[in-house]
Parts: C-alpha cells; structure tokens; sequence
C-alpha cells in the first residue's frame, strides 16, 4: 500500500473509519522507523498468555490490551498474574501524553491491577526528556485544553495566554481532548508563518470507542501537514527513544539486563506497536481482539502495509 500525503483524504474527526486510519498512517510511513520483517511468518495463537514461555518480558500497550476506553479488558488481570508467576517483568507504554503515565497508572490501580506507578511509560516521557535540547529557549506552547501542563518556565497554556499562538515558537501538542477545527485553524495558521516546530506527543491517529474512532493527536498533526507542509517532530511509538526509554525502565526496576530479542511489545496497531517494536529489535504481538482490528481486517492490512508482528493473539 502507497499513499502520498498529497494525495490523502483525510475525514472529519468524527468520521474516522479504519481505513482512512491505515491510510493516515501510510502517508506517515516515511518519518517512520523502516519496517524490519521477523525471522518466520506470524504465529497465530489464541491466547497472549501462550506467548509466555517465549519472553522474559512483556511491554504492553494501554488501549486494546489492558482496557478499552474507560473500561478494563477481562483477563489482563490473569495474564498479569501468570507473568508475576514465571518472573517475567511487565512494563507499559502508552502513547497518552495529556496527562501521562501518572494518569493511565491511577487508572489501572483504580482497577485492581498488579502494576506500580513505576511500571508505566507514557510517549509524554519521550518528549519531556527531548524538550531541553529542541525548545532551548524558546516558547513552547502546551497544545491540548484538557492537558497537563509541562511544567517549564517557558511554557504558554491556551487557559493562560490568550495570545499563545501568535507568540509561541514551539508547539508540543499533548492532547486532543477538546481540540476542535477552531483552535485547528489557530495551529495552521500560526505554522504557516514558519519558523515554529510542532511536536507531537502522540502519534496516535485513532482509537476505537464503541464503534466509532476518536482523533487523536496523530490525526491532527496529519492535518496540519498537508495544510502547512510542517514535518514534525514524533515522540512516542513507533519511534525508537519510547521503547529505550521503556526498556531502561524495566532494568531499573527489575535490576537486572533484558535480551530484546527476549522482550515483546503487546499492542493493537500495527504502525505504532508492532512497526515500532520490530524495528526496535523486539518481539512484536498483535492482539486482535479488542482494538482497531476487533472487528476483522488484519490479515489484510498486514498484506497491505507490510508490517508483519511475530506473533498474532485472538485474546488475551
């Protein structure tokens, strides 16, 4: 599958279908990471859990693996429970950047969870720990209404400064919860006069929510592309510094070095978690059932994009 950002169609944020969302994301494929093919076809298994005896750790993404919107996904809890039980370290990275890992760890402990605060990596870590060198100086925008804000003294809020996007010089755009074509357009415009770097703190275009798909950062920053011709910067996953950064954590935890070739990544897209994840040398699981692929397609889309995991898991 070839698509051109020129050439791409991109719906109304509340007409996201699947395939404008593969689409999205083919148009991004050349800021990317390449995409690395494993070793053997895909092994098809019924349950996550089968994947155990081949791993010494599990990195999980949030969203189609241990919950669907605001509700957890039966048996997370189990396959948790059967890690802890073969000393297999568990880690999450999640590419929610609103709030962060703080926020997506009180969730989980809410649910009763075996993770610790300490077990959590958001794609917020990637681009905080990047700001220092890239927004030196500079006035850096917290893109997001709903968003946590980064905290840095050169740091301009849409509730704070009414003249944020005529001022700023960066933009770091965190969340999408309340963004809309309005604040949209102030974002285009304000690129257009360049000069100005957009950083994206989650490469998510979409997420399944009870039969629709929401717009996420990832979608917006595709808008803002082929608006203005910006190429942003990308923090999260499929992008490399997201998964050092999660398996540094799980050393530092677990105290002891992990093989890549022993560590999977557990997630539900193929361009963020598995292209991700193969291209930073480890073991890839796709987990069909409850995500962007629960209703069907896969396989197709696996032929299409030529991002292929080592393993394919109906459940967990």
């Amino acid at each position: 599958m070839t698509v051109s950002l020129a050439g791409l169609s991109i719906p109304a944020p509340d007409a996201i279908t699947l395939d404008d969302i593969i689409a999205m994301y083919e148009a991004l494929r050349p800021q990317m990471p390449p995409s690395v093919p494993p070793p053997a076809p895909p092994r098809e298994i019924t349950r996550l859990v089968e994947v155990l005896p081949h791993v010494d750790a599990l990195i999980l993404d949030g969203f189609g693996v241990i919950n669907v919107g605001a509700g957890v996904i039966s048996g997370i809890d189990q396959v948790l429970a059967m890690a802890a039980a073969r000393d297999i370290a568990v880690m999450v990275l999640t590419n929610g950047a609103g709030q962060g890992a703080e926020a997506s760890w009180a969730k989980y402990r809410d649910w009763g969870l075996s993770i610790t605060r300490q077990q959590v990596v958001s794609s917020r870590d990637s681009l905080e720990a990047a700001l220092p060198a890239v927004a030196a100086g500079r006035l850096v925008a917290a893109l997001g209404p709903a968003a946590r804000p980064l905290g840095i003294g050169n740091e301009l809020t849409i509730s704070g400064d009414t003249d944020m996007f005529d001022r700023a010089e960066c933009f770091a755009f965190l969340g999408s919860a309340g963004w809309d074509d309005r604040l949209q357009t102030a974002l285009e415009d304000a690129l257009a006069r360049g000069g100005r770097d957009l950083l994206v703190g989650n490469p998510d275009i979409s997420a399944p929510l009870g039969g629709a798909f929401s717009a996420e950062p990832g979608y917006w920053a595709v808008r803002a592309m082929k608006a203005t011709g910006i190429v942003p910067r990308w923090y999260g996953k499929p992008h490399r510094a997201a998964f050092d950064i999660a398996l540094a954590r799980l050393e530092k935890v677990y105290g002891r070095h992990f093989d890549r070739g022993r560590v999977a990544m557990v997630g539900d897209s193929l361009h963020t978690d598995i292209l991700g994840a193969r291209a930073a040398g480890l073991q890839a699981v796709l987990l069909t059932g409850y995500g962007l692929f629960c209703d069907g397609g896969a396989h197709d889309m696996i032929a299409a994009c030529g991002i292929t995991p080592d393993w394919i898991a109906a459940t967990l």
